[in-house]
């Protein structure tokens, strides 16, 4: 019999949850340890959807990259809340295992897979934080083009809406820092590293200052910048079970 803390450990083994955000609530965060598990399921974020999605067809556990319930509640009550999706989820006895900034830093994770979209070389480790317990939540890497291929590959992987771009479009990009989710926290370590940055989460101030550093800026998008680390970890929930993995990565926010 496989249970939730057989899955939990072997997904551990290759996420190492010791290395995530003393902030981010990785690890198991609903269910029973002892449950055995005989289905699971993998989805980007717990959505409205997601949850619909289960109740229609439900799993015994499903993994997810973003986790459910960030702040602390009081209270579980019916509605539409991040509690209310753990009710309900709760109700039809499903467990859920959240991966987050640990796969973010993982190898062949989430930032590695960020990276082989751009077809970076020579991939180096950034983005760290001590005193959050952050661990290597970026990589950078040698480039062949400039901004306007950066700028290329981000339209047909991610798509052009929502797409923003800062920087000189004929500025040569020899080394391009990558970083899913949202990086504009690193824009100082990026600038002293690569001549371009793709992340999300960008905000005007950062955008002024990170050209002030000379440092260009592709942010196609929160979400979208996790997307082709979702497929590495679909495969990688389907390496450490015997069973074929249900996909709900398609149900995931838009690139908000």
């Amino acid at each position: 019999m496989t249970t939730v803390s057989d899955i939990t450990t072997s997904l551990a083994e290759r996420t190492r949850p010791e290395l995530a955000a003393v902030w981010d609530p990785v690890g198991l965060q609903l269910g029973d340890p002892a449950a055995s598990v005989e289905s699971v399921a993998v989805c980007h974020e717990v959505t409205e959807e997601v949850v619909s999605a289960i109740e229609a067809d439900p799993v015994d556990l499903v993994v997810t990259y973003h986790p459910l319930l960030f702040e602390p509640v009081n209270r579980i009550l019916a509605g539409r809340s991040a509690g209310a999706r753990a009710l309900r989820l709760l109700k039809v006895g499903v467990s859920l295992l959240v991966t987050h900034t640990d796969f973010d830093a993982a190898p062949g994770g989430m930032a590695d897979s960020l990276a082989w979209v751009f077809k970076l070389r020579g991939l180096q480790v950034f983005g760290s934080d001590a005193d959050e317990g952050l661990s290597g939540i970026g990589r950078v890497g040698e480039f062949d083009g400039g901004l306007a291929e950066v700028d290329a590959i981000a339209a047909d992987v991610f798509g052009s809406s929502g797409l923003r771009i800062s920087g000189d479009p004929s500025l040569e990009v020899e080394r391009l820092a990558v970083i899913p989710g949202s990086g504009s926290r690193f824009v100082e370590e990026a600038a002293q590293l690569a001549d371009a940055l793709v992340t999300g989460d960008v905000s005007h101030h950062h955008a002024v200052r990170a050209l002030d550093l000379g440092l260009a800026i592709v942010d196609p998008g929160h979400i979208a910048t996790e997307r082709p680390g979702m497929s590495a970890l679909r495969n990688l929930v389907s390496d450490v079970v015997s069973f074929q993995v249900t996909d709900l990565t398609e149900l995931d926010p838009s690139t908000w």
